[in-house]
This record gives C-alpha cells, structure tokens and sequence, in this order.
C-alpha cells in the first residue's frame, strides 16, 4: 500500500509539472484592414451582432448558412462572446487559416474549462508535425475548404480542426488576450452539455482512448481515497490531494479561473471522467471494404502472417486492403477518406493508428498540395498518369482532363470522383500525346529503378505544350517503411529529394518549386523543360 500512496504521489507531481507550462499564445498585434479578405460572421445569439473592423459582408445564424453562402473565409463566434472590435485583424496576423481562440472566462469558470485547455494540448496542437488537432469552437476562423475535409466526428468545428491535422496543415491554438495580458475575447464558461457534446465527440468509438481518458482519473482518485483509511498511507494521500489542491490553485490563477476551482476540481474532475465512461453512443455506422471481384490478388503480406497479432491487424481497414493490393487505388482512398472503417473495435483502433500516422498524413498532405498547386497554375489541360482515383484532378477542374491508370478498379473510382475527365486505359508508354499544359505524375517512382523513372519523365516531356508544367513527387527514406516491409510486405524505393531533383534534371527538366510535408516524407515538385520559359513565377501555395 505504501509503494501504491507513493505512486499517487508520484502522479501528482507529474501533474503539477505538466501543468506548470507556458500558457496559450496572446493574439499578435492587427494587420492592417486591406489585408483583411472578405469574410462571413456566423453569430447565434439573437442580440445584434458585435461591432468588427472590418465587417464581415454578411451575418448568418448558423455555420451550415455561412457555408451555403460559398464565403471562403467564415468567423464564428459562440454565444454571449464578446471580441474587440480589431479580432479579424488580430486573427489574420496570427499566420495561420485556422485559429481557435479560447475565451477568457467573464464569470467564474468551471472544472470543464480547465479540462478542455488541458486536453487541448495547445503545444502539440500548434505544432505541425504532430497529429493532434482541436479546437474551441467558440471563436473559430477558417477557410470554407477545411469543412470539406475529410474526417470523423459530428461536430464540424472540431472535426475541421482535426481533419487540417490529419493533412498536414497547421491549426492555432490562441488566448483570448493580447500580449500584456489584456482580455481580447471574452465569454461565458462552458456548460456541462457543451462541453460534453465537443469532448466525446472525439472519443466516440474508441474505447481505448475513452479508457485512459475516462478511466485514469477515477481510478486514481479512488486510490487516494482508499488510502485515506489507513493509519500507514493516510500522510501520503493527504499529501496527493494538497498537490492536487496546489495545481487547480495554479491552473485558477494563470487561466484565469474562479478560486472555486481549487475545491470544486476534488469532486468535478473525476465527475467528468465518470460521464466520458457513461457515453455509450455508439459510433457511426461504416462499411468494411471488400477486396474487387475478379481474379485473386496475392497477397502482398507474409504468406504465413495471418495468424495471431496479425490476424488482428487484418481487421483494420487500410491493412487487410494494403495485405491484397499494396499501394493500390482502393488503400489511398482509405486513407485520403481519412475515416477509421474496421472490421471489428480493435480494427477500428488500428485504422486510427494508421490514419494518425506520419506516412498517412503526408499521403494527404501530398493530395492537397497537388491539387492546391495544379489549381494556382490554371491549366486548360491535364493529364495525370497514374490517374488513380482522380481526386487531385477533380480538384484542379482542368477544361480538359485526361485519366490513364491501368487498373480498372482505379478507372471505375475516377469515373465517380472525376465523371468530366477522359479515363484511359493505359500507362506512360500509351497515354495521349497531347499536347498538355500540365502533367502529373505522383504515387509511381517509388516503385521504379531510376532509369524507368527517367524514361517516364522523358516521355511526358515531349507531350507538355511548349509552355506546360510537370506536377511529381518521391517518397524520402522514413520510419513508416519498415512497418510497411515487415507487417504488408509493401516495399517501396525511397529517395531524397536531392536525388529526385537529379533525376528529373538527368530528363531535361528545370525544378521550379518542391515542397514537403511536415515530417518531409512527400516531396513535391513542380518543373518544366529545360530550354522553356512559363508562363510566370512559379505560384505560392496557400494553407498547405
């Protein structure tokens, strides 16, 4: 009992020092009005409006409205909060299309607040590199395009701010004040219900987490409770709650807390954590894949994997498609969909291991900022080999889109994602001549020897118009590789993005921009012949 009331302890003070971190970033100083793009204000309280400068171009009472009205940018703001009146500027100057603000609380805040900054995890959350992704959705500005990315969950705030993550892209999380303190954002505190509704949101369906969530909180509070009846322990659980009572005193006075926290968290914190384990909706219905009919794909895997551990793994998802196919079109739309869809719980909790990893989020990252790059070169004219689903394609909406991929599975995908474009039979070799203004060739080197890669650059060269573009990409070595090796039997050729650059060199290009994920897995490329002059500088991509 002793080593157990110590390691209560020990669990305190881990906690005070996790919480003793820096506070949320204060909102910078304003850009100036011009810099301000238009924008639309979702505001639900039925009081009129705050005054901002400058004004949004129109007022809506809900999100849904706000994104019917095709306004790319969208400033929400939640009940009864109040900003100053320069917050647009102040959010443009934050850098980022994505900024959460979290309100100072105008009343005496509660144990629910305190819990949503800490599970928010705004140093994670800022930083690009990781998965994590949240958001208070009680002041939020972001772009009309982060609501249609793909993702779980039912509230669309939260959801969008999750999915930019699992992109790749950067979201923000900031206090609602600026930097000497002074409150820029204020609001009521949460509610129980509110603060329910967006924090199971994320948890639905994962018992896993919703147990270390909800789970570790009671039972450590019921330790140190149990502890309390013996004459041997009773010093050390007195101890554990007086740190405790020392954090939440701490937490009350850098956020700005009621000092009723200190009292109240002893019984509201693991109340919270009780109601987390209560929620038993169920999560949303998904399909499990099937593999195509048609003749029988090898397996990919250990012939002899299936079997233990990896039986397990086959019910996720990504892995039992990745196991028959590889790198086919039907994995990558499982992980661009971005939607955990396996067969039982646990392959539920693989699918989100998976989609959460570096790999998978620079595969999405890739995607957006192909299409975010074809899109700022305006072509007439598009031919992308491998075509696979045409996602990149359908988002680029070229006048003339052109489709070669050789597996069926991909064409029948294409034809739904991207019904304008002309879907090909075929490969490098057979593709249409053109000529083209852009090309796109992503997801093939990796499978190729570098004079195959060569050959195939060669050839989409001589089918560009005379002032046309090559949109490519390369995988760098990362960690994901083995994985993929040992567990899919998925092998890839990996290169640096030095190399890739002499390999398109070596077939006459120029690299006019290359780019990568956070983690600098996916490089980009944009390039055209050597000898050719563009049609201008090559074009900045924004929010990717």
């Amino acid at each position: 009992m002793a080593v157990l009331a110590w390691l209560l302890v020990g669990l305190a003070v881990a906690g005070l020092l996790g919480r003793a971190r820096p506070g949320l970033l204060a909102l910078p100083g304003p850009v100036g009005d011009d810099l301000v793009p238009r924008y639309a204000l979702v505001w639900p309280d039925p009081t009129p409006p705050p005054e901002l400068s400058p004004s949004p171009d129109a007022v809506f009472s809900t999100l849904d409205e706000a994104a019917a009205s095709g306004h790319r940018q969208i400033l929400v703001l939640g009940a009864g909060v109040r900003p100053s009146a320069d917050l647009p500027r102040r959010l443009l100057a934050c850098g980022s299309d994505f900024v959460s603000v979290f309100p100072e609380p105008a009343d005496t805040a509660t144990a629910e607040e305190c819990w949503l900054r800490d599970f928010a995890g705004a140093g994670r959350v800022a930083d690009p590199a990781s998965a994590a992704g949240f958001a208070d959705p009680r002041c939020v500005w972001l772009r009309l395009t982060d609501l249609a990315l793909p993702g779980e969950g039912t509230q669309p705030l939260l959801r969008a701010a999750r999915a930019r993550k699992a992109h790749g892209l950067t979201v923000a999380l900031r206090a609602g004040r600026d930097a000497e303190g002074a409150p820029l954002v204020t609001g009521p505190s949460l509610t129980p219900a509110q603060w329910q509704a967006g924090l199971t949101d994320w948890l639905l369906g994962d018992p896993v987490l919703r147990a270390l969530v909800g789970g570790l909180p009671v039972a450590v509070s019921l330790m140190a409770l149990a502890c309390l009846l013996w004459p041997e322990t009773r010093a050390t659980a007195l101890l554990y709650f007086g740190l405790g009572g020392m954090a939440r005193g701490w937490r009350a006075l850098e956020c700005r807390f009621g000092a009723g926290l200190v009292v109240t968290g002893l019984w509201a914190e693991p109340a919270l954590a009780l109601r987390i384990l209560a929620d038993r909706r169920p999560a949303p219905p998904v399909e499990f894949p099937r593999v195509p009919t048609g003749p029988t794909p090898r397996l990919t895997g250990p012939q002899a994997a299936l079997h233990g551990l990896d039986a397990r793994l086959d019910a996720s998802a990504v892995l039992h498609l990745a196991r028959r196919l590889g790198g086919a079109s039907l994995v990558m739309e499982q992980l661009y969909g971005n939607r955990p869809s396996g067969q039982t719980r646990f392959g539920r909790v693989v699918d989100r291991w998976v989609h959460a990893s570096a790999g998978a989020r620079a595969l999405r990252h890739r995607c957006l900022s192909v299409a975010e790059l074809g899109r700022a070169l305006e072509p007439r004219s598009l031919l992308s080999v491998p075509g696979g689903s045409g996602r990149d394609a359908a988002a680029i909406g070229a006048l003339q889109t052109v489709l070669v991929d050789p597996d069926p599975v991909a064409r029948s995908l294409a034809a739904t994602v991207c019904p304008s474009a002309e879907i090909v039979n075929g490969t490098v070799e057979t593709s249409p001549v053109g000529p083209f203004d852009l090309a796109i060739y992503v997801g093939l080197a990796e499978y190729l020897d570098d004079a195959e890669v060569v050959r195939h650059l060669v050839m989409l060269r001589a089918r560009l118009d005379k002032t046309g573009a090559l949109i490519t990409s390369t995988t760098a070595p990362h960690p994901d590789q083995v994985f993929m090796a040992e567990r899919l039997g998925w092998r890839t050729r990996a290169r640096r993005h030095d190399a890739y650059a002499a390999l398109l060199d070596a077939a006459g290009y120029r690299v006019e921009l290359r780019s990568a994920d956070p983690h600098g897995i996916q490089w980009i490329f944009l390039a055209r012949p050597i000898g050719q002059r563009g049609s201008g500088p090559a074009p900045a991509v924004s929010g990717v």
